[in-house]
């Protein structure tokens, strides 16, 4: 009965090995022979900076969009001033696809969605609807507004662009959370 079931597993063994093939097969370099000069057409945007290090995601880069709480330091080419509170303008993302922050005066809130290529594209958010002085008020309107055309993203391990096809919309910086009062 024992060699039987030796006879058995051996034959089965030799027929999986020989289904398979064998286990390294030697290859030879294919020669192919083209006339055609020009570099293949980038399938990434152009760097946004001369020392910008952000690249389209890899893999959809969700999880460096995840990562952090992104504070806002410009919108539509002006500069905005960081100021490390909770009303700080920002942006969190939450899985599968939530966002929250601030507007710098509001709190906003929404969906958003990912797709492939690093799309992005944000539902209608809502924001509270406090009343914000002069500045601040023109400030979170063109921060609600840049959020409302943006088409892709940009991520690094700390810096993030929103874009509008090839113009940025809003870039961030990571920052570390801030506790709640």
């Amino acid at each position: 009965m024992l060699s039987r079931t030796l006879l058995l597993g051996a034959t089965l063994l030799a027929a999986a090995c020989q289904a398979t093939g064998p286990a390294t097969t030697p290859t030879t370099p294919a020669t192919t022979t083209t006339t055609d000069t020009a570099p293949p057409p980038a399938t990434t945007p152009p760097a946004p900076g001369p020392t910008s290090a952000i690249t389209e995601p890899v893999g959809g880069g969700s999880e460096k969009l995840f990562a952090h709480r992104w504070a806002l330091t410009e919108v539509a080419g002006q500069p905005v001033a960081p100021t490390g509170d909770a009303r700080e303008a920002h942006l969190l993302f939450f899985p599968p696809d939530r966002v929250g922050g601030s507007t710098g005066c509001n709190r906003l809130n929404g969906t958003f969605e990912l797709l492939a290529g690093g799309q992005l594209k944000f539902s209608p958010l809502a924001t509270t609807r406090m009343l914000c002085p002069g500045p601040a008020a023109a400030a979170e309107t063109r921060f609600v507004q840049a959020l409302g055309t943006v088409q892709t993203y940009y991520v690094t391990d700390e810096a993030l662009e929103l874009r509008a096809g090839t113009a940025v919309v809003a870039r961030f910086q990571a920052a570390p959370p801030v506790p709640e009062k």
